[in-house]
């Protein structure tokens, strides 16, 4: 049997009731993050096309510049050191594709793109 659990209840509560205010700073933040995000890859990393996102803090960011299949992500890995999700991991129509999470702070963001930039296009 499946049961709610109480706290998780109070939590849901909570959350409609008096989570507005927090609710509008974080989508604040994550479309200032996003503009950063648009702004770092067209001055750092121009052979990336995205369309971004409207509603989530991942971007699918097509690389295939950077090689086929999961290519691109293991590049970014060796030579950046940036972690990211390979697009093959969603399916083979992700081949060239990377995932990246960009709700993370400014300062983060930035240096990220910066380490991808150093993993040059084929």
């Amino acid at each position: 049997r499946e049961r709610t659990g109480h706290l998780g209840v109070l939590a849901s509560v909570a959350a409609f009731t008096e989570g507005d205010e927090w609710l509008d700073a974080l989508i604040a933040t994550l479309a200032a993050r996003r503009a950063q995000l648009a702004d770092l890859l067209a001055a750092r990393l121009p052979a990336v096309r995205w369309t971004q996102p409207e509603a989530t803090y991942l971007a699918w960011l097509d690389c295939s510049a950077w090689g086929p299949d999961a290519a691109p992500a293991a590049r970014f890995l060796q030579e950046g050191r940036v972690a990211v999700e390979p697009g093959t991991r969603f399916g083979a129509a992700g081949a060239g594709f990377v995932r990246l999470n960009f709700a993370t702070s400014p300062e983060i963001l930035d240096e990220a793109i910066t380490r991808m930039a150093t993993a040059k296009p084929n």
